[in-house]
């Protein structure tokens, strides 16, 4: 119960100082910067050079400009438009492999639409946390689609719902840069691949 109480107390005095604090963003203000981003599934590991165990497994990069507008000065809600890609292999029990690794995997490039709400932690600032959704709209392969055995390596609609967490640089009343960690379940049809890795946007320009 000390504890309940405790933990109370401290997020209400963090959140009344925050109205005293300076803030290194403020309500209204509009940032466009660069994304580069690269994931993979941690289970890629127990992958051996002829067997592929049951899973869900990836590896996968972002590219792309992003959008932000702050709500208030510690809530922003995210947008842009990603080039998404990568390669996956959604097997429900295990595979003998036999022949290339890319006549198997579905290798889709997407042009990918983020809707994600970022928070600044109150005068902890500099830390950034967020939740949303990515729409993942396959418009290529990585691979030639003629080699693959007649298997659609494009692959078709995917959901994302990226969770992050780290570091916002950005300088008071001007523009920066960030590095978070992204931990992002993808909804395939076939399968769910949890993809850990990150994202650096090497500088966000103030445009407000």
């Amino acid at each position: 119960m000390k504890k309940k109480i405790f933990l109370v107390l401290l997020v209400l005095t963090l959140l009344a100082g925050s109205v005293f604090a300076e803030s290194k963003h403020k309500a209204g203000d509009l940032l466009i910067g660069l994304d580069l981003g690269a994931f993979i599934t941690t289970n890629i590991f127990t992958v051996r050079e002829d067997t592929i165990p049951k899973g869900d497994y990836a590896v996968a990069f972002d590219l792309g400009l992003n959008v932000d507008y702050y709500l208030f000065n510690w809530l922003s809600f995210s947008s842009g438009l990603f080039m998404h890609g990568g390669a996956y292999l959604l097997w429900d029990k295990p595979f003998e492999l036999a022949g290339d690794f890319s006549d198997w995997a579905k290798t889709p490039v997407c042009f990918t639409l983020p809707v994600i709400a970022h928070i600044n932690v109150p005068i902890l600032d500099f830390l950034y946390f967020g939740a949303g959704v990515t729409l993942n709209f396959p418009v290529s392969s990585l691979w030639d689609e003629a080699e693959a055995h007649g298997i659609d390596t494009k692959g078709g609609f995917y959901l994302g719902i990226p969770l992050d967490f780290g570091f916002d640089f950005i300088k008071t009343g001007k523009g920066g840069s960030r590095f978070f960690f992204r931990v992002m379940p993808e909804i395939h049809k076939g399968g769910t691949p949890i993809l850990v890795g990150f994202i650096w946007q090497p500088y966000n320009f103030k445009i407000k």
